[in-house]
C-alpha cells in the first residue's frame, strides 16, 4: 500500500512540474503581448519547479522590460501619453526579476551546479541603463502621498550599489547621488512609521552634505518617539546635528530644550556659545542664547543679547521684546511672593512694593511693543500686561480685559 502512495505522490510531482514547465512555454509564445505573458508566467515563479530556474526569472524580467520599453517610447514620441503608473511598476519588477535571476543563477554556480554565471552581465547592463528612472518613480509617488511606492523606487536605487550584481559599475558603486536619494527613502520611510527603513536609509542619507539634515531628523524621530525610544541615540542624533548642519534650528533648540530639563543651564550656555560664534547673524540663535541667559537668571546679560536681536531688525523681534520684559516681570513676582508671607505694616513691605512697581514699569514698554507686532500672539504679552496694568493703571488694565474679552 505504501508503495502505491509514493507512486502517486510521485506522479502528482512530475504533473505539477511539468505544469508548470507548460506555463513557461505559453508565456513564451505569448510574448508578444508582453502584459498578457507577464500574467501568465506569475505562478512559475512560485513554484519551486520553474522557480529555482534562472531562465524563468530572466524571462519574467524580459516581459516587463517590454512593458517599460513600449512605455518609456511613448515619453519621446511627438504627441504620446505614456501610462506612468504602468511604466514605474514593470521597471521595480523588472529589476525584483532579474535581481532574482542573479541571485538564482549564482546559487547554482556556488553549488557547483553551473560553471560559471552566463546572465549577469547582460541584466546588469540593462539595470544600470533604467536605474536613473528609478529616482523619477519615487519622486512622483511621494509627491502623490504614496510613500509605499516611493519607498520601493528609492530603496531600489539605493540598495543597488550594495549589489554584487554591479561590482563591475563604477557608474553605480561610486553613485555619489545615492546619499541625496537616501534622504528621500528615509523621509517616506518615516511618514510610513517603518523606523527600521528610516534608520537603514538615514543612516547613508545623513552623510549628504546639504540634504543630511533630512535623515537626522527623521532618525530623531525614531529615536525620540518611537516604539522603543533610546535616550542616548536620540541625543547623540541631535548632537550629530548640530554640529553637521549648525543652521538647522531643530537640532540647537532639541539639545537646548534637553539640557533646561536637565538642569544644565551652563553647558547649554557653553554649547550656544560656540554655535553663536560660528553663526554670527543668526537671530535665531541669539535669541535662544538670551533665553539660556534668562533661564540662568543673568538678566543684564539676556537683556543685552536681545537688544542685539532687536537692534539686527530681523526676525524674533516681538519675541525678543517679550522676553526683555520677562527679565524685569519675573523678578518682581519674586518679590510679589515674598510680601505675600509678611505683613502690611513691615516697613519692608511698602518698600518692596515700591520695587514690584518700578519693575512693573520698566517690563511694560515691552510688553506693549511685543503686542504692537504680534498682537493675536497673546501668550507673549497679555497676562503679563493685565498683571501689570492691575498694579499701576486700573483704566488700562479695564481697556485691555475688554479687548481681550474677559
Amino acid at each position: 500500500m505504501r508503495k502505491v502512495l509514493f507512486t502517486a505522490a510521485l506522479f502528482f510531482t512530475v504533473c505539477a512540474a511539468s505544469a508548470q514547465e507548460s506555463v513557461v512555454k505559453e508565456a513564451k509564445k505569448a510574448k508578444g503581448d508582453p502584459a498578457k505573458a507577464a500574467q501568465i508566467i506569475e505562478p512559475a515563479l512560485t513554484d519551486p519547479s520553474t522557480a529555482n530556474d534562472p531562465e524563468t526569472w530572466k524571462l519574467a524580467g524580459d516581459f516587463q522590460k517590454s512593458i517599460y520599453d513600449d512605455e518609456n517610447m511613448k515619453l519621446y514620441l511627438p504627441g504620446g501619453k505614456a501610462d506612468t503608473a504602468k511604466l514605474y511598476n514593470s521597471l521595480a519588477k523588472m529589476f525584483e526579476y532579474y535581481t532574482k535571476c542573479d541571485e538564482v543563477e549564482q546559487a547554482k554556480v556556488k553549488s557547483g551546479e553551473l560553471k560559471k554565471p552566463k546572465l549577469r552581465k547582460k541584466l546588469a547592463q540593462t539595470l544600470v541603463k533604467v536605474r536613473p528612472q528609478l529616482t523619477n518613480a519615487g519622486s512622483d509617488a511621494y509627491n502623490m502621498g504614496n510613500y509605499t511606492g516611493a519607498l520601493k523606487y528609492f530603496s531600489l536605487y539605493v540598495d543597488a550599489p550594495q549589489n554584487p550584481m554591479f561590482d563591475e559599475f563604477a557608474e553605480v558603486k561610486n553613485d555619489t547621488l545615492v546619499p541625496l536619494i537616501a534622504n528621500y527613502a528615509a523621509l517616506a520611510a518615516n511618514s510610513l512609521k517603518d523606523n527600521s527603513a528610516v534608520v537603514k536609509y538615514a543612516a547613508i542619507g545623513k552623510n549628504h552634505k546639504e540634504e543630511g539634515f533630512r535623515s537626522l531628523m527623521c532618525l530623531a524621530e525614531v529615536y525620540g518617539k518611537g516604539e522603543t525610544p533610546d535616550s542616548t541615540k536620540w541625543l547623540a542624533t541631535i548632537q550629530e546635528g548640530v554640529e553637521k548642519f549648525p543652521t538647522q534650528e531643530y537640532f540647537v533648540g532639541n539639545l537646548m530644550d534637553y539640557y533646561i530639563q536637565k538642569g544644565n543651564v551652563a553647558e547649554a550656555l557653553s554649547t550656544m556659545d560656540q554655535i553663536v560664534a560660528k553663526n554670527p547673524n543668526s537671530a535665531y540663535y541669539k535669541y535662544v542664547k538670551g533665553v539660556l541667559q534668562y533661564e540662568n537668571k543673568d538678566y543684564d546679560g539676556a537683556i543685552a543679547t536681545f537688544n542685539d536681536v532687536i537692534a539686527a531688525g530681523g526676525d524674533f523681534q516681538a519675541e525678543s521684546n517679550s522676553k526683555i520684559g520677562d527679565c524685569f516681570f519675573f523678578p518682581a513676582q519674586e518679590i510679589v511672593e515674598e510680601n505675600s508671607k509678611i505683613s502690611m505694616d513691615d516697613p519692608k513691605y511698602s518698600a518692596n512694593e515700591a520695587k514690584i512697581k518700578e519693575l512693573y514699569e520698566k517690563a511694560a514698554p515691552y510688553y506693549e511693543k511685543a503686542k504692537s507686532l504680534k498682537p493675536d500672539d497673546r501668550q507673549l504679552w497679555g497676562q503679563y500686561l493685565l498683571n501689570i496694568y492691575w498694579k499701576v493703571d486700573k483704566e488700562k488694565y479695564n481697556a485691555l480685559e475688554k479687548e481681550m474679552g474677559y
